[in-house]
């Protein structure tokens, strides 16, 4: 059986399909349009997908799964601890990251930053501290710490629209440079 390394992606997949099948997926953003969707989970350092999930659809009563990302990220890496899971914005939120605390498991990945877990002065800009690169890349972010939680929301300035929530770091001050 074969054990992924410490740092695993879990993102979605569309295997190209234009055949009959009561699950095929149309998904404009991909290259192959329809297809048959499926979930994986891959050793990020040799891309070994060692856990698949096959998308089959809404549930048969037509109503749409609420949090279906964070259903996938828990599902995809049950059994996994001391793992770090990168994701994208559909699968990213506050409460999956503290989910895959409990499960000894860190998560880095992206939010869009409309997400109402956000807090406010990260949605407005306001009471940020600005931090450079080695690279002199600006960034803005927000650094939430209480006695249960670490949480640090980041934003390249040249991406408006992106941030990142991240359980992954030490619990030390940031220091610009």
């Amino acid at each position: 059986m074969f054990n992924p390394g410490p740092e695993v992606t879990v993102d979605e997949r569309l295997l190209p399909f234009r055949g009959k099948c009561p699950f095929r997926q149309y998904i404009p953003s991909k290259p192959g349009k329809y297809g048959i969707k499926i979930w994986a989970a891959c050793d990020a350092k040799n891309s070994y997908a060692w856990n698949l999930q096959i998308y089959t659809g809404k549930a048969a009563s037509g109503i749409p799964e609420k949090n279906q990302g964070k259903r996938v990220v828990l599902d995809m890496t049950t059994g996994l601890q001391g793992h770090n899971i990168t994701c994208d914005n559909f699968f990213t939120s506050f409460e999956l990251g503290q989910e895959l605390l409990r499960r000894k498991l860190t998560m880095v990945g992206t939010m869009k930053k409309n997400k109402p877990e956000l807090p406010a002065e990260r949605k407005e800009g306001q009471g940020s501290t600005f931090l450079k690169t080695a690279a002199e890349l600006t960034y803005h972010s927000v650094h939430i710490i209480s006695n249960t939680k670490s949480i640090l929301a980041g934003i390249l300035l040249s991406q408006p629209c992106l941030s990142t929530n991240q359980t992954s770091h030490s619990r030390n001050p940031i220091q610009a440079t």
